[in-house]
């Protein structure tokens, strides 16, 4: 008994004591907290962060100290002079960006130096960091090499500090100054090809064409530069500079003639250029056109990144202006030789998806081509819709009247785009509550079919085509922003090609040998194969004269032993108003030719012509091997030319029909046919389907192979 009370005595100690210690270290700390907090007010310690007023970066420009931060310790790096934490979480902060810092650096050694894999995983993890100092961002640029900066300037949403500025940046170049440069670089770039290119010869001779006159001007600006007034003999301005940029570019869409470009030292003046036109988005995008041009060279990767184009070429591939952008990421994929090994996109083939790196797999390549006058971003934009003729009430008109209804119905100050934005929030709510509910008949459903023909007609209103119903905004290339959404798996190609309608118009010595169907179809065939298209399932697309390219391309190739794969590789055809039979457009008589003198494209285009009969015929024999699925669509209404809405009938319903496949009449003109107002459109979701099922009878097929080789490892 006694014992048992000894044992209880003593839990009641050490309990009591346990109290005690407990309460005595709050009481010491809250002392503590006390004691700093009088310290804090007594002494202003403000002025011991002077360092947050100076420069966040600096440059260290000794190579010695390249890889100094890759191997040194944590304690090293920050130094011992950086002031102690006054708090717990001011402990803990500063630790882990200590951390995030030192991973910083070993994420761009692991770009540099790791396999494929870990290059990269490191390179996406380094793209997304967002929390380093300005001069960590420096630094890190400084110890990046050309291989890892391409890589880097193609990750979504890039910190554009991970790029230097081009040498001698801050140098102030006056209009004059440039133009001088230009000229210079342009008489360099014609001894450089010998006189042999004859727009170049020709321009020179043109705009240089008095070459005393131009140095005495230089001369006079020498002059007035030093307070001389002296009379201008000629008027230099920035429409000159734009048609020597104009030339440059188009000295660069000659492949033999772009690497002269790299020996005259055109990078650094283009640069120049870039600087004082930075707000003309013109020419902008000749700048880009050009660096395109020169990406195609890829041995000369470190002059580019040396020069600064790096950082120019990511922020410009971010560009609202997809006629900049596409120019951008084209040069951006060319120099990434570390993902993208032997496929480049040269002049005129524009990568619409991926825009950035993916590290998924491309299940399918959808080519669009163009027709007469048109071009990637003008032909495939998306149409106006127009209500007029409808008897419906649209969603806009609806958002409209609720708006009014709800603020008449609500006392507020609020501005009319809080109503605005809450209509449309209460009409997604309703609709997303009873959508399931109804089907929803597509926007330009075919007036009259074909046997063959199969849907779909009808979307439910709880798909995902119907989020889109009420968006403002319009694209101005719907391949590019609609099927990514739809279908992540693809990659978007298109191809851009130059037409005239009569030779009055000048035209280039060089590029007017490629004029014809087949030699147009040849130059395409050796663009696409530099971009590794026919290694995978194919789809082409193809609006007018474009179809017929196609076409030629396929027959060609069948006739060759299809050494390029393209033909037994392409699983659809979808033809937007494409003339099978020729247009009645080009049946002039001989005195209108006479006048018109209409190109080789114009010609070749005659109704009922000889040689588009004969490409035919060999086509529907060339289908008898390959089986392709053919989907065909005809402009059932006139197209309004000329100021006076003159109707006409570019292509007959008889001509778009190639007597095969699916065929369908639609209610549009020849310019509407390849221009769907919305997701919503029948012109969109009939390719829409195709794509789907032969990107889902690919998947199929790969299941179904990888299930047989596991079943034949078990068996043997």
């Amino acid at each position: 008994m006694r014992a048992q009370v000894t044992r209880n005595y003593v839990y009641y100690l050490k309990t009591s004591g346990i109290c005690v210690v407990v309460l005595g270290g709050c009481w010491f700390l809250y002392q503590l907290r006390q004691v700093s907090q009088i310290i804090r007010s007594a002494i202003n310690t403000s002025i011991l962060n002077l360092e947050q007023t100076r420069a966040q970066y600096i440059y260290i420009d000794d190579p010695r100290f390249k890889d100094i931060f890759m191997f040194r310790k944590d304690e090293d790096l920050h130094g011992p002079t950086s002031e102690k934490p006054t708090s717990l979480s001011d402990a803990l902060a500063k630790w882990w960006k200590m951390k995030n810092h030192k991973i910083a650096y070993k994420l761009l050694y692991m770009a540099q130096h790791g396999n494929k894999n870990e290059r990269y995983k490191a390179v996406t993890t380094l793209g997304s960091l967002s929390h380093l100092k300005d001069w960590q961002y420096r630094h890190l640029a400084q110890m990046m090499d050309a291989k890892t900066a391409v890589a880097l300037a193609r990750m979504p949403n890039v910190n554009l500090l991970f790029f230097l500025q081009p040498p001698y940046y801050h140098v102030q170049y006056n209009l004059d100054e440039v133009l001088e440069k230009v000229h210079s670089l342009l008489l360099n770039l014609n001894a450089l090809c010998d006189n042999t290119h004859l727009c170049l010869t020709q321009f020179l001779s043109k705009m240089f064409k008095d070459s005393h006159r131009y140095l005495v001007e230089w001369f006079d600006h020498d002059l007035t530069s030093v307070g001389l007034s002296v009379e201008t003999t000629t008027v230099r301005d920035d429409e000159l500079l734009k048609s020597c940029i104009r030339a440059i570019c188009h000295h660069s869409s000659v492949e033999q003639y772009s690497k002269h470009l790299i020996k005259a030292g055109a990078l650094p003046i283009l640069t120049a250029i870039q600087k004082i036109c930075n707000d003309d988005i013109e020419i902008c995008i000749l700048l880009a056109r050009i660096l395109s041009n020169i990406s195609l060279h890829s041995e000369y990767l470190e002059t580019i990144y040396e020069s600064g184009w790096i950082g120019i070429l990511s922020h410009w591939s971010h560009s609202d202006d997809i006629r900049l952008s596409a120019q951008a990421i084209s040069a951006l994929v060319n120099l990434d030789t570390n993902e993208n090994e032997k496929v480049n996109y040269p002049q005129s083939v524009y990568l619409l998806h991926p825009l950035h790196r993916i590290h998924a797999t491309t299940k399918m390549d959808v080519i669009f081509l163009h027709g007469l006058l048109g071009g990637v971003f003008v032909t495939w934009r998306q149409r106006d819709i127009d209500t007029s003729a409808l008897g419906v009430v649209d969603g806009n008109t609806l958002v409209e009247n609720t708006t009014d209804y709800l603020s008449a119905m609500v006392d507020d100050d609020r501005p009319e785009e809080f109503f605005k934005d809450l209509a449309r929030d209460l009409h997604l709510r309703e609709w997303r509550k009873i959508g399931q509910d109804f089907e929803v008949i597509l926007e330009d459903c075919p007036q009259n079919t074909n046997d063959c023909a199969c849907g779909p007609y009808f979307c439910r209103g709880d798909d995902t085509c119907m989020n889109d119903f009420d968006s403002t905004s319009k694209t101005l290339c719907w391949p590019k922003d609609w099927l990514p959404v739809d279908i992540p798996s693809l990659r978007i190609i298109g191809i851009n090609y130059g037409t005239s309608l009569s030779m009055w118009t000048p035209f280039c010595p060089i590029e007017s040998m490629k004029s014809t169907i087949k030699e147009r179809s040849e130059e395409f065939v050796t663009k696409l194969t530099m971009a590794n298209v026919g290694q995978r399932p194919l789809i082409w697309v193809a609006h007018s004269m474009g179809g017929l390219l196609i076409k030629k391309m396929l027959v060609e190739e069948w006739k060759t032993g299809d050494k390029n794969g393209i033909c037994k590789n392409t699983k659809a055809i979808l033809f937007y108003g494409t003339p099978h039979r020729g247009s009645h457009v080009a049946a002039l008589k001989q005195t209108t030719q006479m006048l018109l003198w209409p190109t080789v494209e114009v010609q070749e285009l005659r109704e009922e012509s000889p040689q588009l009969l004969r490409l035919h015929e060999e086509f529907l024999e060339m289908l008898n091997k390959y089986h392709i699925e053919i989907v065909s669509f005809a402009e059932a209404k006139p197209t309004l030319v000329t100021a006076l809405k003159f109707p006409f009938q570019f292509v007959s319903l008889n001509s778009a029909d190639p007597g095969v496949g699916e065929f369908f009449e639609i209610p549009q003109d020849h310019l509407s046919i390849c221009k769907p107002a919305s997701r919503q459109s029948f012109l969109y979701q009939k390719l829409l389907s195709v794509l789907k099922r032969h990107v889902n009878t690919q998947e199929d097929t790969t299941v179904s192979i990888r299930n047989l080789l596991s079943l034949l490892s078990k068996l043997f």
